[in-house]
C-alpha cells in the first residue's frame, strides 16, 4: 500500500473526515475514483500499480488545513476577525441584468463576475458546476468558455459535487481561468498554489459561495420516494433553487410530472441527510477566495423577493473586479459594515465557529485548522448536545423512512415552524459572546 493512499485511508476516509472535494481523485492519474459507500461518495482505488502522487495528500483539506498558514500565503496576513476572514470591503448587491438575477440562486453576482472576466478577456474560461452535463440529476465540473456555458452554470447545487476531480484537465489548459468552489475545495486549491503545483498554475481568480449545510444526493432520492418515484433515473431536469428568490426545488420527470418544494420546505431533509463535512467545516463564508458571495438574509431585502447578495472582496484583485463592474454598470452594490454582513448569518457563523469545533473534539482523529476558540460557554455546549441528538436521530433508517411517509405540506410546514422556533429559542445562547469570541492561533503542524 502506498504511503499516500495509506494516509488518505487511515487519516481521512476511515475516520469520516473526507469532504469529497475531489482533489485526490483529480490528481491521482486515474488511480482513484468516487464510489458511493452507503449514500456517501468515497474515494477508492481503481488502479494500484504505482504509488499515488504525493500531491493527493498535500491537496487534501480534510485532515490538515491550517487557516493561519493559508491566510498568510494567500493574503500576506492574518484576519483581524476570525469570524469573517480577511475582508477588504463588504457590500450588498445584485446583477444589473434582470435575466441573470432571476436565473441565479440569489443576486446573480457570481455569474455576472464570471461573464465580466470572460468578456474583458481576463480569463479564457471558468471552472464551475453544470447541472445535467452528462446525467440530468447530477452536477459536473466543466471549464465554461462561452457566455452561454457560464449562464448554464447558474444556480446553486445542494448535493455533494466534487469539483476538484477536474484538476488534471485544468493542468492541461492554457488559462488564465477563474475558479468557483466551496470552502473546502477552495482551501485545497490554495494549498496547491502555496506549493506551486502545476495543476493550479492557470487559476487566476477564485470566487465562491457561502456554504452552511449540504446534503447527500440521498436526500433527492428520499424526496422522490415521498412522491412515489422509485428512481432518480426518472428525472429529466433538476433545479435546487428555481423561480423567484429564494427559489424552490423543482424536479421534472420523464412522465411529465413536476415535483416542487419551497426552499424552506425542502430543507426539512437537512437533519436526515446532512453531510459529515457540513458538521466538520469551520469556514462558512469561503474565507480563502478573492470574492465570496452569499444570500442577503435580512428583512430589508427578503421582503422584495428579488435576490440580493452579500459580496465580500477579500483580495485587492477581487476588490478591483467589483469596483470595475460597478463603474461599468454591470453590478449594483452598496457598502455595508462587516458587522452587518456577519449579523445576517449569525446563526450559521456560530454553527461553524463554535459548533464545528465542539463537534470535532468528539472525533477520534481530529482535523487541524490552525486555530480554535479559547473558550465556549456551558450553555453553548448544551445547545450543541441537543443538535447532536437531533442529527443522530435523523441519521437512523427508522426516522428517514418515517418522514418519507408524511405529506410535504405537513412535514415542510412543520419543519419551517420548528426551524423558526429553534432559531428564536437558541438565538440568545448562540449569539451571546459571538462577536467578542477570542481564538487561539497555532503554528502549522
Amino acid at each position: 500500500m502506498s504511503d499516500t493512499w495509506n494516509y488518505l485511508l487511515k487519516e481521512v476516509i476511515e475516520p469520516g473526515l473526507c469532504t469529497q472535494c475531489g482533489s485526490c481523485v483529480g490528481l491521482a492519474e486515474g488511480k482513484l475514483a468516487f464510489k458511493e459507500k452507503g449514500s456517501v461518495p468515497t474515494p477508492h482505488l481503481v488502479r494500484s500499480d504505482n504509488d499515488l502522487p504525493q500531491a493527493c495528500k498535500i491537496a487534501c483539506p480534510a485532515r490538515h488545513c491550517s487557516f493561519p498558514d493559508l491566510n498568510r500565503s494567500t493574503f500576506g496576513d492574518l484576519p483581524s476577525n476570525w469570524l469573517s476572514g480577511v475582508i477588504i470591503k463588504s457590500r450588498i448587491g445584485f446583477s444589473k441584468s434582470e435575466t441573470i438575477r432571476r436565473g441565479a440562486a440569489s443576486g446573480g453576482a457570481i455569474t455576472s463576475i464570471l461573464l465580466y472576466l470572460l468578456k474583458s478577456r481576463k480569463i479564457c474560461g471558468a471552472i464551475c458546476l453544470k447541472m445535467g452535463a452528462d446525467v440530468p440529476y447530477l452536477a459536473k465540473p466543466i471549464i465554461a468558455r462561452t457566455p452561454e456555458e457560464i449562464l448554464a452554470c447558474s444556480q446553486s447545487v445542494y448535493s455533494v459535487s466534487p469539483v476538484n476531480t477536474i484538476l488534471s484537465e485544468i493542468e492541461e489548459d492554457d488559462g488564465p481561468l477563474a475558479y468557483v468552489g466551496l470552502p473546502d475545495q477552495v482551501a485545497s486549491i490554495r494549498k496547491l498554489q502555496k506549493e506551486g503545483h502545476p495543476s493550479v498554475k492557470n487559476i487566476r481568480y477564485i470566487i465562491g459561495p457561502y456554504v452552511g449545510t449540504q446534503m447527500y444526493f440521498e436526500s433527492i432520492r428520499s424526496f422522490l420516494r415521498s412522491n412515489g418515484v422509485g428512481s432518480e433515473n426518472e428525472i429529466v431536469d433538476l433545479k435546487y433553487r428555481a423561480g423567484e428568490w429564494p427559489g424552490k426545488l423543482r424536479i421534472e420527470l420523464k412522465d411529465g410530472r413536476i415535483l416542487q418544494a419551497d426552499k424552506f420546505y425542502y430543507n426539512y431533509l437537512i437533519p436526515f441527510y446532512l453531510t459529515s463535512s457540513s458538521l466538520q467545516a469551520v469556514d462558512f463564508s469561503n474565507e480563502l477566495t478573492d470574492i465570496s458571495v452569499g444570500d442577503a438574509w435580512s428583512p430589508k431585502y427578503e421582503k422584495e423577493k428579488k435576490g440580493f447578495s452579500v459580496i465580500l472582496s477579500r483580495s485587492e484583485v477581487g476588490e478591483s473586479i467589483i469596483r470595475n463592474m460597478m463603474n461599468e454598470g454591470l453590478l449594483s452594490a452598496e457598502g455595508i459594515s462587516i458587522d452587518e454582513a456577519l449579523d445576517m448569518h449569525g446563526h450559521m457563523i456560530d454553527f461553524k465557529k463554535r459548533g464545528s469545533f465542539l463537534r470535532n473534539k468528539r472525533k477520534s482523529i481530529q482535523p487541524f485548522y490552525g486555530y480554535e476558540p479559547v473558550e465556549i460557554s456551558l450553555a453553548r455546549k448544551t445547545v450543541e448536545r441537543i443538535l447532536q441528538i437531533i442529527f443522530f436521530i435523523g441519521s437512523t433508517n427508522i426516522a428517514r423512512c418515517t418522514v418519507e411517509k408524511i405529506p410535504l405540506k405537513i412535514v415542510g410546514s412543520c419543519f419551517n415552524v420548528i426551524r423558526k422556533s429553534w432559531k428564536a429559542l437558541s438565538k440568545p445562547t448562540k449569539r451571546k459572546g459571538l462577536n467578542t469570541i477570542k481564538f487561539k492561533i497555532y503554528d502549522d503542524q
